[in-house]
């Protein structure tokens, strides 16, 4: 029993000894953190890396104060990261046994704020004619849209090149003839308005030019008929007039394409005798009111 209590005094003994002789060969880093107008910091992180990069890390109290006890001697880096200031980074040299102290004074850190804009699809400039930003080419689903009315058509036409066109309206050309009567619209490919207006090839400059490009022949008969009326009986009556006058019209339109035969010497060169038909395209369109 007596050689058990004199083992638990030489430990008691031996520890309280050792706690001096410890703190003897460590040191504290300790210091204040506060703002532009002294105003202290509380709950801020400081952490302290040595030279190996070992890191230990403690908080200000509610007076800004922060306390590292234990620190081994030897140069520290004493870092402050506080949202809204600018990072503070302090050199330290902590010897054995000492109280190195450590104020952290914070500036307000400006905010800035960076707006890059890139442009996926550069605008590129062009002296090309034909690229001419208002020119509006017609085919497809844009083409099936118009009226198959040719008086229509044409209106519309002279709608959409506006009225740079004149008081006489725009110039309609035909597979590249101008006074040509516009075709119905089976017979159209493709409708170009506005495009390269100031070219030589035309006896007219500026804007207000139709070009109506039709179709390629083919080796087989094709064709479209129309048929539109317009009754009195479907209009509202004039509720000024005691007596609703009578109307009607009608239009008929038909246009037939195909192949047309032409007698011309063979392909083979032969001279007497030798001929061929030759397929070509015409067109017939017939139009009544």
């Amino acid at each position: 029993m007596k050689s058990r209590l004199h083992t638990l005094l030489l430990a008691v003994l031996t520890f309280s000894l050792a706690q001096p002789i410890y703190a003897q060969q460590t040191g504290t880093v300790k210091g204040t953190v506060t703002d532009e107008s002294g105003a202290v910091i509380p709950a801020t992180s400081v952490r302290i890396v040595s030279s190996t990069g070992a890191a230990r890390e403690a908080q200000t109290n509610e007076s800004g104060v922060y306390t590292i006890t234990g620190v081994k001697p030897g140069r520290y880096t004493v870092r402050v990261n506080v949202p809204g200031f600018t990072a503070v980074e302090k050199a330290v040299d902590v010897a054995p046994g000492t109280v190195a102290t450590v104020d952290t004074p914070l500036t307000v850190a400006l905010e800035t704020q960076k707006i890059t804009v890139e442009a996926e699809n550069p605008a590129v400039v062009t002296t090309d004619p034909t690229a001419n930003a208002g020119a509006l080419v017609l085919r497809g689903d844009d083409l099936q849209a118009l009226s198959d009315d040719p008086d229509q058509l044409e209106q519309d036409l002279q709608a959409l090149a506006g009225p740079a066109a004149g008081p006489n309206g725009g110039q309609i050309f035909i597979d590249g003839f101008s006074g040509a009567r516009l075709p119905p619209k089976e017979s159209i490919r493709e409708i170009r308005i506005n495009q390269n207006p100031f070219s030589a090839e035309f006896d007219r400059l500026g804007f207000g030019r139709i070009e109506v490009f039709t179709k390629p022949g083919s080796d087989r008969y094709h064709g479209q008929a129309m048929f539109s009326i317009s009754d009195g009986i479907f209009n509202s009556r004039n509720p000024f007039a005691q007596n609703k006058p009578d109307f009607q019209s009608k239009l008929f339109d038909m246009n037939v394409g195909g192949p047309l035969g032409i007698e011309a010497p063979s392909s083979s060169g032969r001279t007497g005798g030798w001929w061929t038909t030759m397929p070509s395209s015409t067109l017939l369109f017939l139009t009544r009111t």
